[in-house]
């Protein structure tokens, strides 16, 4: 055989090694959880989840469901609905503010206790400490659960640059945007990148909105965003090293001289627009006409408008080359009480129609392969991120690295 072909067939036989190595990790055992009860998850696949989890969730009789993002409540109340008409689960439902929430279950857990929540809906950005903390149960959700076999194998067994083995089941994806009022803004006026974001806002003083990076994450990533477009390739890699420490993000954010021209332009951007003190503050601004544009995540226009606290007039855009996604996910705590009722409420989360009903109702994207806009009706797309931006313009947000240039933007330029 040719030295060439040789070295190929030794190069295809350790890709297949390392690819059936993968197929091992992923399907190898997870730990015992403390309240397992009749589920035998080493023995758990999705071929034979329902058999073996429906009745043992029925037995159980109850799930403890909490909440870390308030505008998703309606969504919840219709999975709650349809999940207790399917099995006749009882739902105990909580919206919990997020840091606390986690501070109490890693408490708990330090403790030896059972947990408080069986399902925890919670942000992405919640992951490194959430996991570190062990709160986490070690259960391959992503690979068990039937209705994640059309997730989209980017966020299997990774969210973020972080790897979770498929603890971390991501069920709702999510991306910030510049909302305007298109009974103001006309279509020559839609800025298509920073540079014309910052030209509408100098052309418009006051009309301009911009979250402030500490007080909500459409005001982040779009910190984040505007780093990735106006610095070098030599910033950038950094900006997108995700083995990153918090601490280790927070010395590049305050040292990198790189960082100069994000700095330049955000002193230009501040003098001219209206800084706002959260995702709420910049939507109730544009409601009541006082701002034109401003910095939105999609998800929470589509929440605002269902509300009636937007006028139907709003329109979306991404600003080139790109602004910032994000989700959240699931996870079954490693010492809930209602392991099986957890699994079920999980799986039904990412089933196919319940996740179109989600993005047509709540613009809330979904890592399925087989769900998009190109589903909807018409008019269910006139609020949402026009089709030919994504996911051209979309790109994953590091959190901790958007949480330091947040915190370096107050030394760099609001402080200054």
């Amino acid at each position: 055989m040719p030295i060439s072909r040789f070295r190929a067939s030794c190069l295809a036989l350790a890709a297949g090694l390392a690819l059936l190595a993968q197929g091992a990790a992923a399907s190898a055992d997870p730990r015992p959880l403390k309240n397992a009860g009749d589920i035998d998850l080493s023995q758990l696949t999705r071929e034979t989840f329902y058999e073996r989890v429906v009745p043992a969730a029925k037995k159980e009789g109850e799930v403890v469901f909490y909440n870390f993002a308030g505008s998703f409540g309606p969504t919840w109340a219709e999975l709650i609905r349809r999940f207790e008409a399917k099995y006749g689960i009882k739902v105990t439902y909580s919206d919990v503010k997020g840091d606390q929430a986690n501070q109490q279950l890693i408490a708990v857990h330090r403790a030896g206790q059972d947990s408080p929540v069986d399902a925890y809906f919670t942000g992405g950005g919640g992951f490194p400490l959430l996991s570190k903390s062990g709160v986490i149960g070690d259960v391959p959700l992503t690979h068990i659960l039937p209705n994640f076999s059309k997730m989209d194998p980017r966020f299997t067994d990774e969210i973020f640059g972080r790897r979770h083995g498929g603890t971390f089941a991501l069920v709702h994806r999510n991306q910030t945007a510049i909302g305007y009022d298109s009974a103001f803004v006309t279509p020559d006026e839609v800025p298509q990148d920073f540079p014309g974001f910052l030209d509408y806002a100098q052309k418009h003083p006051g009309k301009v909105g911009v979250t402030l990076p500490a007080k909500g994450g459409s005001g982040g990533g779009f910190l984040y965003s505007a780093a990735l477009a106006l610095t070098d390739d030599a910033c950038r890699k950094p900006l997108n090293d995700y083995s990153q420490t918090l601490d280790q993000a927070r010395d590049f954010a305050q040292g990198a001289s790189c960082l100069q021209p994000l700095w330049d332009y955000m002193g230009k951007l501040f003098k001219v627009v209206e800084l706002t003190n959260g995702n709420a503050d910049t939507l109730n601004l544009l409601n009541n006409q006082q701002i034109t544009m401003g910095t939105v995540w999609e998800d929470g226009v589509a929440a605002a408008l269902a509300g009636k606290q937007l006028p139907e007039t709003i329109r979306l855009t991404l600003l080139k080359p790109g602004e910032a996604s994000s989700g959240d996910a699931f996870i079954i705590p490693t010492n809930a009480k209602h392991v099986a009722a957890a699994l079920l409420l999980i799986d039904m989360a990412m089933d196919r129609d319940f996740q179109l009903w989600k993005l047509e109702h709540k613009a809330s994207r979904s890592p399925r392969t087989d769900v998009s806009t190109a589903d909807l009706p018409e008019a269910a797309k006139a609020h949402l991120v026009p089709a030919d931006q994504l996911p051209a313009r979309a790109g994953p947000v590091f959190w901790e690295m958007s949480t330091a240039l947040g915190e370096a933007l107050d030394d760099k330029v609001l402080n200054k």
